[in-house]
Order: structure tokens, then C-alpha cells, then sequence
């Protein structure tokens, strides 16, 4: 049969199909409460892993993600299934936007008991972490690794609620072409969310008959000079930086310093409004142009009601893909209740079955654990961005 449950901030409707006669494992203890009319109601408490970068470079980016979780916790806990009522815990853990420390997190995480793992926020981290998931069975569900590969090599235990950067980076590349530009820079900072990227940007621009000159920094550089004196020889319409923002504000801002008029692009790893700080001032990216590896806000409908409660919650406005995440808990006590369970297998069986409503809409996941989009989808689902006055203002 189907039923609805009612969030606590957005009263969305959970469709989701109820399985009967399965099973269940308990993650905590069993309480009991006695409700006014004399029934007893079990209890019990289930932990879900969160793997994000708290520190580091992109501790902005972890920081909306682990935020939006704790929002979605709590709208979430209180879900049923048999006549038990589930509180979610969550377990919060930090890779430092480092790949190397995502095995370690997500062990970490195995040990601690968690059912399933939202994250890891980045693909290198995601790379690095599935394996370990996937031996000790746990789903996971990333809100923010876009790289197209992440869903292309057999793991069963993986799902996103982002869109991949094949789609991202065509988009990308056709913009760069629209506006214009014959020669373009396309410039990684050689890890695998940016040279993923940095491909299909390339292969776009090419597609359309420009000229592209590639480049490479590597993620931590402070001294672009190289790579600057090669873009200033080569008198681009466009350079296009695909790495995260920390490199791409002292990369603009060298290009600035040394007399490159060009276009300056990136993908959802520059949308932070703290690029500004590193290119040494606003003016420094003032014009700059970015993608993002999600849905346009502007259509989702819970989206106004999260971004208010993540505002009240935080004082902030809601950060990169942090409805991406919120979603991502969405979906998982979706496949709960679909079946019947909180154990890891039938999350991962649950996962590839569901389709429920949340911030962003109606979502669902396709054979390889890929977002599906209502009707296929192409690079015109990607929003586009503009730096102007120190924020990141959405275009279309």
C-alpha cells in the first residue's frame, strides 16, 4: 500500500511502497512508550554515517553539508516501520577534504555501527572510501561527487543525489561557446573531480570547433606563474579553471595582475562566495562565470522553506549542495520504509527502488545509482552563476 508521512519543515508526502514481513534489525537499544490511549509504542535509534570535509580547504562545503544533515535528522526522525519508532543519530566524521584519510573515516564509521553513510564530499574522497563501504555492505549516498566514473565501476552500495560532471562539463563548454570564445584555456588541478571535469569541458569546446590549450596546477599551489605566462601567450577569449576555489581566486587573481582579459568560468568547485578572499578582493573575480552540478534552485519546490530553516539554524544562507544532502537522508528512510528494514542490504535494495519527494522534487535513482531525471535529462538542466558584488548570483 502507500503511505505519507509529513516532515517537520516541509511538509513533503514520502510515497513510498511498505513491505510487510521483513525483518528488522534494531541499531540502539528498545524503549517503550505509552501513549494516552494505552498502546505501547517501541523505540529504537538508528545511526547514519556522515563523511564530509569539516576542515581543509573546503570546510565550507562540509559545513553546509553536515548542517543541512543535522536539519534533515530531525525532520526525519520519527519514521515507523512495524510499530517501532526510529530516531535518527547521526555520526559525524571529518577526511579533511584529503582522499587519503577518507579510508580511514569511513572505517571509522563501519566500526561505529552506522547503516548508512551520506557523503563523501568529494570524488577523489569517494574514489578512495567506496571499496571500504562496499566490503562491509554499508550504502552510500553522496549529495556532491559528480564524477562521472563513481557510477561506472560496478559498485552496487553507491548512489548521488548530485548530477555528474559529463552533463556539468558539457554545459561548460557549450556556454564558454556561446558567449563567444574560439580559444579557450581548460585548467585542472589534477585530482579527479578536476581533470573528470576539465575533459568534458574540453571535448565540448573542441566539439564546437574552438581551440582549447589545457593546462594543470595541483590543488594547495600558490604560485600560478607558469601556467600564466603560458595563457597570456596564448591570448585566450575564455580560461576556464575546474579545480575548487581556494586555486581558482589565486589563479584569477594572477591573471588580473598580469593583463589576461579573459572570460574567467569554473564548475560547482569555485561557487563559494570565499573565492573573493583568496583572489585577494571581490574585484578580482568580479564577472566570473560558474556551473553547478545541480538543480536549479530557483525550481525546486521545498527549496525556499529549507534555505529559512538552514538561515534560522545557522545564521547562514544554505551552502553548495546542501539540499543535495538533506535529500540524501530523504532517500534513505525512504528505502527504510520501503522496505521494511534498517539494515544495510535492504537500504541498498531499497535505494534502487525507491522514488520519493523531497526538497528538489521528485527523485529517484537509475540502474548504476545515478540521480534520474523526470523526462532524460542534457546540459540544459545545469544552472549557471555570475560573481557580482562578492556573491554568487544565479543567472538561468
Amino acid at each position: 500500500m502507500w503511505s505519507k508521512r509529513t516532515h517537520k519543515l516541509l511538509a513533503l508526502g514520502l510515497a513510498v511502497a511498505l513491505v510487510a514481513s521483513l525483518g528488522l534489525t534494531g541499531c540502539g537499544s528498545d524503549d517503550a512508550e505509552e501513549p494516552d490511549d494505552g498502546d505501547v509504542i517501541a523505540t529504537d535509534t538508528v545511526k547514519i554515517g556522515v563523511h564530509t570535509s569539516l576542515t581543509g580547504g573546503l570546510a565550507d562545503y562540509g559545513f553546509a553539508a553536515a548542517e543541512a544533515l543535522k536539519i534533515a535528522a530531525e525532520d526525519f526522525s520519527g519514521f515507523e516501520i512495524d510499530g517501532v519508532v526510529y530516531d535518527i543519530e547521526l555520526v559525524i566524521k571529518d577526511d579533511k577534504g584529503e582522499p587519503a584519510e577518507a579510508p580511514v573515516v569511513a572505517q571509522q564509521l563501519i566500526d561505529e555501527g552506522v547503516v548508512a553513510v551520506i557523503g563523501t564530499l568529494t570524488s577523489g574522497a569517494a574514489n578512495a572510501a567506496l571499496p571500504i563501504y562496499q566490503a562491509a555492505g554499508i550504502p552510500m549516498i553522496s549529495g556532491s561527487a559528480t564524477a562521472p566514473d563513481l557510477t561506472e565501476q560496478g559498485f552496487e552500495n553507491f548512489f548521488r543525489t548530485c548530477l555528474r560532471d559529463d552533463v556539468q562539463g558539457a554545459a561548460l563548454g557549450e556556454w564558454a561557446l556561446e558567449l563567444g570564445a574560439e580559444k579557450v584555456v581548460v585548467m585542472d588541478a589534477r585530482d579527479d573531480y578536476s581533470v573528470a571535469l576539465a575533459n568534458e569541458v574540453a571535448a565540448a569546446v573542441e566539439a564546437g570547433n574552438g581551440e582549447v590549450l589545457r593546462q594543470e596546477g595541483q590543488e594547495g599551489d600558490v604560485d600560478f606563474s607558469a601556467q600564466v605566462n603560458n595563457i597570456s601567450a596564448f591570448g585566450p577569449d575564455a580560461v576556464i579553471f575546474t579545480g575548487y576555489h581556494r586555486e581558482a581566486g589565486l589563479l584569477f587573481k594572477q591573471l588580473v595582475e598580469a593583463g589576461v582579459e579573459a572570460q574567467f568560468m569554473g564548475g560547482d568547485g569555485i561557487k563559494s562566495d570565499l573565492i573573493g578572499e583568496g583572489a585577494g578582493g571581490a574585484e578580482n573575480v568580479e564577472g566570473a562565470l560558474c556551473t553547478f552540478g545541480g538543480f536549479a534552485q530557483e525550481g525546486m519546490p521545498g527549496y525556499e522553506a529549507f534555505a529559512a530553516a538552514f538561515r534560522d539554524a545557522t545564521g547562514q544562507d544554505a551552502g553548495p549542495y546542501s539540499e543535495n544532502n538533506y535529500d540524501a537522508l530523504g532517500a534513505v528512510v525512504a528505502a527504510m520504509e520501503l522496505k521494511g528494514s534498517t539494515t544495510p542490504a535492504d537500504i541498498i535494495a531499497g535505494l534502487g527502488e525507491v522514488e520519493f519527494q523531497g526538497i528538489m522534487g521528485t527523485l529517484a535513482f537509475d540502474e548504476i545509482g545515478d540521480v534520474s531525471v523526470p523526462g532524460g535529462g542534457g546540459s540544459d538542466l545545469i544552472p549557471r552563476f555570475e560573481y557580482t558584488g562578492g556573491t554568487w548570483v544565479f543567472m538561468q
